[in-house]
């Protein structure tokens, strides 16, 4: 009977985790279509080490790893080229990225150290110009569920944020701050809303000009749910970026999305891939 009693236990609680990750990688391909110009083709890879094992509770699969405040280091890479008329430009950044939810603690660090490329290959010949940018911000979690988060950032062009918000988005806010030494602000609320969970995130960068954007997501079920987002900045002649998205989880540990920009003059439509393990 002790033994039925503990073996019992024993697979009860291997249940109890056999949905936890310790980390993952995210795929996806985007294209845009710019008009007179063409397209832009855009692949990103990228992946997480969390320092603990997430934990899947019952609450949305894609906001795990936020709610259960674990602290992970990813690296990023994403490609962006577009050929016209025989000429070649090719846009490739590469990233190193960390947070940190400090133990015992309300208190959040984040930063990011990325490297950008930008080559023009015509048949005069090739040129190329980079930089490294950065981005720090520390945050405070005065609730479960919500971090407010304010920090600097230079010429940063983020390798993760271009696979997650896509080229145009992260063109627009590179080119709104351009290379000054921006202030940031950043908030994200993730709740239940009736009987759903709903995130909502807000964010904005301060330098000669300011960049700035809203997001919300609601979670259908802990699997699947559907967004929307929009960004705009104060630069003259700058139009509102808008993009609606969707995520579905199979499985735990496997999820695809799509996701859809337009501005005026561009828009874009991209499919991406997340596998935890």
């Amino acid at each position: 009977m002790l033994k039925q009693l503990a073996l019992a236990t024993a697979l009860i609680a291997s249940l109890g985790t056999a949905h936890a990750y310790q980390a993952e990688i995210n795929a996806g391909y985007e294209n845009t279509d710019i008009d007179n110009l063409g397209d832009v083709d855009t692949f990103s890879i990228g992946g997480k080490y969390y320092l603990n094992g997430v934990q899947v509770k019952n609450s949305p699969l894609a906001e795990a790893a936020f709610l259960g405040k674990a602290s992970n280091i990813g690296l990023a890479y994403a490609n962006a080229s577009i050929e016209d008329e025989g000429a070649e430009l090719e846009i490739d950044t590469v990233g190193i990225n960390g947070e940190f939810f400090i133990p015992n603690s309300q208190f959040y660090v984040a930063g990011s150290i990325n490297r950008a490329e930008v080559t023009v290959e015509t048949e005069f010949g090739t040129a190329s110009d980079d930089n490294t940018g950065y981005a720090i911000e520390a945050g405070y979690l005065p609730i479960n569920g919500l971090l407010l988060a304010a920090g600097v950032s230079k010429e940063n062009i983020d390798a993760q944020q271009a696979a997650k918000k896509g080229f145009i988005n992260t063109l627009s806010t590179s080119t709104a701050l351009a290379d000054d030494t921006a202030v940031t602000l950043r908030a994200k609320y993730v709740t239940l809303v009736g009987n759903h969970y709903a995130n909502f995130e807000a964010a904005a960068g301060f330098g000669d000009e300011t960049a700035y954007g809203v997001a919300a997501d609601l979670y259908i079920d802990p699997t699947l749910s559907v967004g929307v987002s929009v960004n705009d900045a104060t630069l003259d002649d700058f139009d509102a970026v808008f993009s609606v998205r969707a995520q579905k989880f199979f499985t735990p540990a496997i999820a695809a999305g799509v996701n859809y920009t337009t501005t005026d003059g561009a828009d874009s439509i991209g499919i991406n891939g997340t596998f935890r393990f």
